[in-house]
């Protein structure tokens, strides 16, 4: 028995006559070509998007924007390969209705749109929320670290810099013992060449004053790490490895439906700052009065979480406190402290008022202690210092709040998994293809977020009514 055959390629075939016919009547890219030609380029900030009345005419936005979406879907995100699809792929050619631009365009499109792209994502969201998939009774906010372009070679700090100035000068150092050597020998044979002495030791100088210039920079500006290439990434500690060159992406999920109602890209290595203004433009979005949010641990700030409060905003975040460790943990708590708030002092087991002591406004805290500790009965079972000392920070309230809502409410952290966490999966995995940005700078990496994000909702979207349903509903009355 042979081989399945194949035709001839010389055999004359009997093609559909138009693209439209090679397209399914259900195919994903007729929602994109639908909602993209619903949109107002010109409104949402893309640029070129008004001809001009003289030159050579742009491409259109609006089919550049539809080529980026139809990529982002599809896991093609590099512009060059988008310019090869635009020639051999039939749903490209389709949507683009037989447009081939070639990469640099579409690199530059991409470059140049970054607040545009967010503008886009946020009007599909505001479609989402006319078409009520997203209610807006509970979302989850969570922070994921996305590779940045440049590599973990590219970082230099501080102590780096300040470690190369001291190397730079011991062999600046032995290199003028052994020229003078060179010129007390009067360029004998048995020792270095003097002239080439002084020319290592002059570039070793200029290495120097450059390093030394580098980290007084630094200081002068107050940071500790530079990125070249990629000055405005940081370095982070990520799920790739213990430190890489980052960006910190938060997101805000609603729990109806898992579609992301806002997002930013952040420069913060850690969460703890974004609680209050990711849960405030969530607010802000829904446009709504108040709002519940749940985020883990990592979210925990005294700070914010009062912010929150007084904005309406009830947040289920573990409070995430230090423990009294010491005494291999046989000691009291500060939960067995007991706060008077009239008279401003705590109350130990033993009965004793912990007066205040002294204000630390740097750490947000107040440290309290008492001199009945040396006489207590009490004192093994507190201190193995002379005095107890209790601090209390300055949302402290804030903090109690938020331990007995989780605590009266403990499926909340259960529910913030299942909201929150699988929309990252899909946007590293399905998306970025676990995957670096492709832009630089944080204006650069904020609109490729934003694709990404808009890529997710529409699939999500899609996933939920199912093609037809979107279908209808985007179709011009």
């Amino acid at each position: 028995m042979g081989f399945v055959q194949g035709e001839s390629r010389s055999q004359g075939a009997l093609f559909p006559v138009s693209l439209d016919e090679l397209i399914p009547e259900d195919h994903l890219i007729r929602v994109i070509d639908l909602w993209v030609d619903r949109i107002d380029a010109a409104r949402l900030g893309f640029a070129k998007a008004q001809p001009k009345g003289t030159g050579r005419p742009p491409y259109d936005p609006a089919d550049l924007l539809k080529l980026y979406l139809y990529g982002y879907l599809n896991q093609i995100r590099s512009s060059r390969k988008l310019e090869r699809e635009s020639h051999r792929n039939i749903e490209v050619l389709w949507l683009l209705k037989r447009l081939t631009p070639d990469f640099k365009t579409i690199a530059n499109f991409r470059r140049e749109n970054g607040a545009a792209f967010a503008a886009a994502c946020r009007a599909f969201v505001g479609f989402c929320r006319g078409e009520r998939l997203i209610r807006g009774e509970l979302v989850a906010i969570d922070g994921s670290k996305f590779l940045a372009v440049a590599s973990k070679r590219r970082v230099v700090s501080r102590k780096k810099l300040e470690r190369q100035v001291a190397a730079l000068d011991t062999d600046i150092a032995r290199y003028l013992a052994e020229l003078e050597v060179a010129d007390a020998a009067e360029q004998s044979d048995a020792v270095p060449d003097a002239s080439a002495l002084r020319e290592t030791l002059a570039r070793l100088k200029d290495k120097r004053d450059d390093a030394a210039t580098a980290a007084a920079l630094m200081v002068e500006m107050g940071i500790d790490q530079h990125v070249q290439g990629e000055a405005e990434a940081r370095l982070m500690k990520t799920a790739q490895g213990p430190t890489r060159v980052a960006y910190n992406v938060q997101s805000v999920v609603d729990a109806e439906h898992g579609l992301i109602l806002h997002h930013e890209v952040t420069q913060d290595a850690s969460d703890n700052r974004q609680l209050s203004p990711m849960a405030q433009a969530a607010k802000a979005l829904l446009e709504q009065d108040a709002l519940v949010v749940v985020a883990d641990a990592g979210y925990s700030n005294g700070e914010q979480l009062a912010t929150c409060a007084e904005l309406g905003i009830t947040a289920f975040v573990p409070p995430n406190r230090a423990i009294n460790n010491q005494g291999e943990g046989r000691f009291f708590q500060k939960s067995d402290f007991a706060f008077d708030a009239e008279q401003d002092c705590y109350r130990c087991p033993a009965g004793h008022e912990l007066r205040r002591k002294q204000i630390m406004n740097k750490d947000r805290l107040t440290i309290y202690t008492t001199a009945a500790c040396l006489e207590c009965p009490l004192k093994g079972r507190c201190t193995q210092a002379r005095q107890r000392f209790v601090s209390r920070h300055f949302d402290e309230e804030a903090f109690e709040q938020a331990q007995a809502r989780c605590a009266s409410n403990p499926q909340m952290m259960k529910r913030r998994r299942e909201i929150v966490e699988h929309p990252f999966g899909n946007l590293k995995e399905r998306i970025f293809g676990n995957a670096r940005f492709l832009l630089r700078g944080l204006c650069g990496v904020s609109g490729e977020m934003a694709l990404t994000v808009l890529a997710y909702n529409f699939k999500r979207v899609t996933n939920i009514l199912g093609i037809p349903v979107l279908l209808a509903r985007l179709a011009p009355a």
